[in-house]
C-alpha cells in the first residue's frame, strides 16, 4: 500500500483503535507499521513481490506472499474489520473478484486509485499524449498499470456488483458521489461494504 502523508492521515481517521486490518499489496509494510504504531491495529499484509515480503518480515510484520488476483482462499470469512487496497486496483487482472474477496474477508474495504478522468489528465489527452502526473507518474511503456480507472467507472461497477461505495472528502467525511468528483478529484478514495450494510 502506497499513500502520501496527507492521504494516510485521512485514512487514519477511519480506522478504529485496535481494528483488524488486511493490507492487500502491502509493499514494504510502511502503512502497516504506521497503523500498528498509531492505532495499535492487528495488521496482516499480502504482496506478490518477494523483496517486499522480506522487508516486512525484517520489520516484524505478519505477511503472506501471494497474488491477490488468485483470491484470498487462505483467509477465513469476516476475519478482518478493514481490507485496504491502495494504488493497486488498476494493476489487478480481475477487479470484481478482488473486491468480492475483500468484502468476504472484511467488513469494510478502503480503496484508492488514480482517477484517469481528472482534468489534468484530460488536458494531456487533448495534446495526444498519455498523461504523466503525480497520480500517474509512469510513461506508457513502463507503467505497472494494466488499466485506467475513472471515479465514475468505479461507482458504476460497484452498483453492478451490489457494493455500497462512498467517497472520502478532504474534510475526512465519506459522502455519496457528486457529478464534479470525476473531473476534480485526482484520486478516488472510497469506503466500500456489502449492499445493505451500514456505512
Amino acid at each position: 500500500m502506497s499513500l502520501d502523508t496527507a492521504m494516510f492521515d485521512r485514512l487514519l481517521q477511519h480506522i478504529p483503535q485496535g481494528a483488524r486490518v488486511l493490507d492487500l499489496g502491502c509493499g514494504n509494510g510502511d502503512a502497516l507499521l504506521m497503523l500498528q504504531e498509531k492505532k495499535q491495529v492487528l495488521g496482516y499484509g499480502i504482496d506478490i513481490e518477494l523483496p517486499n515480503i522480506q522487508a516486512c518480515i525484517k520489520r516484524g510484520l505478519p505477511v503472506y506472499h501471494g497474488d491477490i488476483d488468485e483470491g484470498l482462499q487462505e483467509l477465513g470469512s469476516n476475519r478482518f474489520d478493514y481490507a485496504l487496497l491502495s494504488q493497486t486496483l488498476q494493476q489487478v487482472r480481475n477487479p470484481k473478484r478482488v473486491l468480492s474477496e475483500m468484502l468476504r474477508v472484511a467488513q469494510y474495504g478502503l480503496i484508492t486509485f488514480p482517477n484517469f478522468a481528472h482534468w489534468k489528465n484530460r488536458l494531456h489527452l487533448i495534446t495526444g499524449i498519455t498523461p504523466v502526473t503525480p497520480a500517474l507518474p509512469y510513461q506508457w511503456y513502463n507503467t505497472p498499470n494494466i488499466r485506467v480507472i475513472t471515479i465514475s467507472d468505479f461507482i458504476k461497477m460497484c452498483q453492478e456488483e451490489q457494493i455500497e461505495a462512498t467517497i472520502l472528502r478532504e474534510n475526512g467525511h465519506f459522502t455519496p458521489l457528486k457529478w464534479t468528483d470525476n473531473l476534480l478529484s485526482e484520486y478516488g478514495f472510497f469506503r466500500i461494504s456489502r449492499k445493505g450494510q451500514p456505512l
